[in-house]
């Protein structure tokens, strides 16, 4: 049995595990421009990793996210972070925040994306319980389904989102809290 200081007594190996320590939910593609490894590099030492469980392996759609198994275990909040790890829908997550609740086309006028888009994205939160639908009249109103598990996964993990959008949100989140 490989222990982990063996396993990641590799430079590019202890690269590649802590980069995914640092930042849960990483797709193949930004994990590469992260430790700026060639592709066959960053595959042969994933799989390593993998076979020997020091990472596992989170499939959604058609991107396949890494985690970390010795660290952070999300279990049932492993969806949550896999959806924030999709900027569109880190957006209107987001805009939910400061809304509380908002239409379709609200959220598309916005964002700057489509109607059409939006209900795409909208129909994936709302299937996976992270965005709720009440209606009123004729219209569809969305908002979170738990704001503070949403609002814990966002700040926890803020710098590993890089987004200038979270680093906002948090900035006045704890502001508020201060």
């Amino acid at each position: 049995m490989v222990d982990l200081d063996d396993a990641l007594a590799l430079g590019a190996r202890e690269k590649i595990y802590r980069t995914i320590s640092k930042n849960p939910g990483l797709h193949f593609r930004e994990l590469q421009r992260r430790t700026d490894l060639a592709t066959g590099s960053l595959q042969y030492h994933l799989e390593y990793l993998t076979k020997k469980h020091f990472v596992k392996i989170a499939k959604q759609g058609k991107f396949v996210r890494y985690y970390n198994t010795r660290g952070e275990q999300f279990g049932e909040d492993e969806t949550l972070m896999n959806l924030l790890r999709q900027e569109s829908l880190r957006k209107i997550v987001l805009f939910l925040f400061t809304k509380k609740s908002a239409t379709n086309p609200t959220i598309a006028a916005a964002i700057g994306l489509s109607p059409s888009t939006i209900s795409w994205h909208l129909n994936k939160l709302v299937s996976n319980d992270v965005v709720s639908v009440r209606k009123r009249l004729r219209k569809k109103y969305f908002f979170l389904t738990n704001p503070e598990k949403t609002r814990l996964m966002l700040t926890q993990h803020k710098t590993s989102f890089l987004d200038s959008l979270v680093d906002h949100f948090v900035e006045i989140w704890e502001e508020m809290e201060a």
